[in-house]
């Protein structure tokens, strides 16, 4: 998922806790915590272990003499 998309989720979901907020359902403590956890699930970068895998060429060194 790109980080643009990842920021769209997070204002959408930070909305969507603003609307449970201002509707009197949830108080501000867990609102603000759902927000907190939607930053770190949607808007965070990717970790870097993902980006190990995503199939991107990588350089080998060949000439190096085998140890041992």
């Amino acid at each position: 998922m790109t980080t643009p998309l990842r920021l769209v989720l997070w204002i959408v979901w930070c909305g969507a806790m603003g609307w449970l907020w201002w509707a009197h359902w949830m108080s501000t403590g867990p609102v603000l915590t759902a927000c907190a956890l939607g930053l770190v699930l949607f808007a965070w970068p990717a970790s870097t272990a993902r980006r190990r895998r995503s199939g991107e060429l990588r350089y080998v060194e060949m000439a190096k003499q085998p140890l041992g």
